[in-house]
C-alpha cells in the first residue's frame, strides 16, 4: 500500500506494532466470541453525564482510571456521537502510545459501547493515548482532537475492504491461533491478518509477507472475496417427516441451506430436545450452537440436523447468523498523521434468521394394568373336618331277666273228701345253676343284682358316652353350617 510521507510515524512507534506481530506468531490459540448483536443505531436525545466506561471484551489487565474516565473534553466528543480512544490491547505501551488494537467507546441507544479498533495502516499513530488529566493526546503527548467517524480508508481496495470486513466477523486462523476479540493473542493474530491486507505491500512488512502468505494468501482472499460478493441466504425447511407429527422418542428430521461458509451460525433447539449433524454432512460441524459449514461459491450447502424429544409437544430448531458485509464495518480517525480504524458494528446489521417446526404425540395413558395380584386365596381347604371318631362303645347285650319262679309240688286231691288245710311248705332254695352264658342282671335283687352290678354300671357309662358323643356330632354340624 502505497502512503504519503506526511502519513509516516517515527521508527521507534513502527517497531512497537512490529513487536506486536512477533507476539502474535508465539501465541495460543483462543476461541472466538461471536460478537452481540444490537439494535440499529437510534439519534441521541440528550447528553450523557460523566462516567467511567466499560472495558472492551477480552481485556486481560486493569486500565488505568484516566483511561476509562469519559468527563471533560472527552465527554464532549463523547456527546458529539464520536469514538472514543481508552487503551491498548496491551498493557506494555505508555499513555500516548498504545498497541493495536485499541479499545474505544461510543454511544449506542443510549448506552456506552466499548468495541476493539483495528489499524488499517501499519505505520502511523494510533493517535489514542491520554495524559496524566485523561486528555486525548498522540505520541507525542500533543492534544489530539475528536476520533470522528470516516467512510472507510481511502487507500484500500473495495476487495481489500471485503477482506478485512470479513476477518473483523469471522474467525480465521494464524499459524494456528484463532483470531477474534477474546483474549490478546486472539486479537494480536486478527490485527496481523488485518495488516496482511492493508499493508502487505508496505516494505515494513517484508520480514511478514511469508508470515501472511501462509495463513491468507492470494487463493484465500479470493475466497473470501467470493464469499462477500454472494448473495447470502439461510433457509431452514422440515425434511422427515415433511406433515404430520412423531412419536416421543423418534427422530426428526430438518434441513438447512445456507452459503454463509466459514462463518459461525447460530443453531438452536426447543428445551427438553437433542440437536445433532446427521446424515452425509462431513463439511458442517456443530459445536455447542454454532453451526459451520465449509464451502464456497454461490450455490448453498444442504447439512441436515435431526432432532430427538423424549416427550410430546411442539418443538422448534431456529438458525440465526449476521450476514457478512462491508457495510458492517465502523471507520474512525483523529487525523492524517492517524491510525484509520475499523471495528466491527454491533448495533447496524441485521440478523437473519429461519425457523421451522415440528410435533411429537404425548404418549397414551396407558393405564397401568392393575393387574389385581392374584388374590391367592389360601385354597380353602376345609380343614377336613376330621369328624371325631365317634368312639365306639362297647355295647353290653341287656339279657332279659326271667324271673325264677319256686316250683310248688301239686299234691292230688281225693273226690269227695275234704282237702285238709295244711300250710304251704317253702321249699329250700336250689343252688343255682352255673352260668352258661353273660350273667342276667336283676332289677330287683337276688344274686343275680350282686352278680351283675359291675356290668349295670359299665352299661350305664356307656349310655352316657353314647349321649356325649351324640353331643359332640350336634355341635360339628352347628360349626359348619
Amino acid at each position: 500500500m502505497t502512503v504519503s510521507g506526511s502519513r509516516r510515524r517515527p521508527l521507534v512507534l513502527r517497531l512497537s506494532l512490529t513487536a506486536a506481530i512477533a507476539v502474535t506468531v508465539a501465541g495460543s490459540s483462543v476461541a472466538f466470541a461471536s460478537p452481540a448483536v444490537s439494535a440499529p443505531m437510534p439519534v441521541r436525545t440528550a447528553a450523557a453525564p460523566a462516567f467511567t466506561a466499560g472495558l472492551c471484551e477480552g481485556t486481560e489487565y486493569t486500565p488505568s482510571e484516566q483511561m476509562l474516565d469519559i468527563s471533560g473534553i472527552r465527554l464532549d466528543h463523547y456527546n458529539d456521537g464520536n469514538i472514543v480512544p481508552m487503551y491498548g490491547t496491551t498493557d506494555r505501551g505508555t499513555s500516548a502510545a498504545v498497541d493495536a488494537p485499541v479499545c474505544g467507546v461510543r454511544d449506542v441507544d443510549g448506552i456506552a459501547k466499548s468495541e476493539w479498533m483495528y489499524c488499517t495502516d501499519f505505520d502511523l499513530d494510533p493517535c489514542a493515548g491520554v495524559d496524566e488529566n485523561g486528555l486525548p493526546v498522540d505520541k507525542h503527548n500533543d492534544e489530539m482532537g475528536a476520533t470522528v467517524p470516516s467512510s472507510g480508508n481511502p487507500d484500500l481496495s473495495a476487495d481489500d475492504l471485503a477482506v478485512i470486513s470479513w476477518l473483523l466477523q469471522n474467525p480465521a486462523k494464524l499459524d494456528g491461533v484463532v483470531s477474534g476479540n477474546g483474549s490478546e493473542d486472539a486479537r494480536s493474530a486478527r490485527q496481523t491478518l488485518v495488516w496482511c491486507v492493508s499493508d502487505y505491500d508496505n516494505p515494513l512488512m517484508a520480514d511478514f509477507k511469508s508470515l501472511c502468505d501462509r495463513n491468507i494468501g492470494d487463493d484465500e482472499r479470493a475466497r473470501i472475496v467470493e464469499i462477500m460478493n454472494v448473495t447470502q441466504t439461510l433457509d431452514l425447511v422440515r425434511k422427515t417427516p415433511a406433515t404430520g407429527t412423531l412419536k416421543a422418542g423418534e427422530t426428526a428430521v430438518f434441513t438447512l441451506n445456507t452459503n454463509m461458509y466459514r462463518k459461525p451460525i447460530t443453531v438452536q433447539s426447543s428445551a427438553g430436545t437433542e440437536l445433532t449433524v446427521c446424515g452425509d454432512n462431513a463439511t458442517a460441524t456443530l459445536t455447542a450452537n454454532q453451526l459451520t459449514v465449509d464451502g464456497r461459491g454461490d450455490a448453498p450447502t444442504a447439512v441436515d440436523l435431526c432432532l430427538t424429544a423424549a416427550a410430546g409437544g411442539d418443538y422448534s430448531v431456529t438458525a440465526s447468523v449476521i450476514p457478512d458485509s462491508v457495510e458492517n464495518l465502523h471507520w474512525n480517525t483523529a487525523g492524517a498523521q492517524c491510525q484509520i480504524f475499523a471495528s466491527f458494528d454491533t448495533v447496524r446489521p441485521a440478523s437473519m434468521n429461519a425457523s421451522a417446526s415440528v410435533g411429537y404425540a404425548a404418549a397414551p395413558t396407558t393405564t397401568p394394568a392393575t393387574s389385581t395380584p392374584a388374590t391367592t386365596t389360601p385354597a380353602t381347604t376345609t380343614p377336613a373336618t376330621t369328624t371325631p371318631a365317634t368312639p365306639v362303645v362297647p355295647i353290653v347285650p341287656i339279657v332279659p331277666i326271667v324271673p325264677i319262679v319256686p316250683v310248688v309240688p301239686v299234691v292230688p286231691v281225693v273226690p269227695g273228701a275234704p282237702v285238709p288245710s295244711q300250710p304251704v311248705a317253702t321249699p329250700a332254695p336250689s343252688a343255682p345253676k352255673p352260668a352258661t352264658g353273660p350273667r342276667p342282671v336283676a332289677i330287683d335283687g337276688g344274686a343275680a343284682e350282686q352278680n351283675s352290678g359291675r356290668n349295670v354300671a359299665v352299661a350305664v357309662t356307656g349310655l352316657g358316652l353314647v349321649g356325649m358323643a351324640a353331643a359332640g356330632a350336634v355341635a360339628l354340624r352347628r360349626k359348619r353350617s
